[in-house]
This record gives structure tokens, sequence and C-alpha cells, in this order.
């Protein structure tokens, strides 16, 4: 999946664009984090003397599995970040600024707007108390050594 930004537009003043994902793009990812989602990327560009201003605005929710019951649950997104594009004579990425050839069309955004939810998403998935499968916790019940108290 990709989501390209022409980088041969003015953006002048800055202009704001928005894009759905949804699961089929969590999907395509190789090893994701999420199982699926809906968010809303409002993407902000803006030009500057050296190339690009980008503010990422990420609303949503990404479906992950749950670390006891194994029963999916909704995480919450709310993510803002900045990214610099700049012109150069290579391609390289920093910390917060790509550099890019000033003979590069387009540049994808989807690999950025990935790694910014997935930065969302704990690295435990728990329902909160009470809210996993009485089911599930009861096979698990059966099967453990000492019992498992839902939610720790």
């Amino acid at each position: 999946m990709s989501i390209y930004l022409d980088l041969r537009a003015a953006y002048a003043p800055a202009q704001t664009f928005e894009y759905a994902i949804d699961d089929s793009m969590f999907q395509a990812v190789d090893n994701s984090m999420a199982k699926g989602g809906k968010c809303v990327a409002a993407v902000t560009v803006a030009r500057n003397a050296d190339g690009l201003d980008l503010t990422f605005n990420i609303r949503g929710t990404a479906t992950v599995e749950c670390d006891y019951c194994l029963e999916n649950m909704d995480i919450d997104i709310n993510k803002t970040e900045t990214l610099k594009i700049q012109f150069a004579d290579y391609n390289e990425d920093a910390e917060d600024i790509v550099y890019i050839t000033r003979d590069t069309a387009k540049i994808d955004l989807w690999p950025f707007i990935y790694d910014f939810i997935a930065l969302e998403i704990p690295l435990t998935h728990t329902h909160p108390r009470g809210q996993c499968s009485k089911e599930m916790l009861d096979t698990l019940g059966k099967y453990m050594v000492s019992t498992i108290e839902e939610g720790n």
C-alpha cells in the first residue's frame, strides 16, 4: 500500500490532505503491530526554502490482539508528528529529516504514517479489567498451575 505526495506541487500557502487508513493497509505490512484499524491521517504540507515541512495529525483506532484472551481490541490513536523533507544531492533519512534529490517526483507517506501509529501502540495489549473474554479466561484457568486474575 502507498500514499504518495507529489513533491513538485507548490504547497504555498500550506495545504492539508486527508487520507483514510483502513484494515487492508495494516494487513499489507509484514509483521504489523496492528491487525487492522480505522484512522484518518491529516497531513499539512508547507513549502520552505530547502524543501517541505509536513505535519501529521493521525486520529482513530488500531486493532490489536489482547495478550490475555486473544480477542481483538481497539487502541485509540491520537498522534501529531512533524517531518521535514529537504532537497539534497543524496537520499538519506535522519531523525526527523528526510533528504531527497531534487529530481524525486513523489514520496510515499505510508511508511511514516504506519510508524507514527505503531509508536502509539503499547507493548502490552490488555482489555480494561472486566472486559476480557470470560470463556477464554475460564479455559486458561483449567490449564494454569496458579490462577490467573483477569486484567493482571
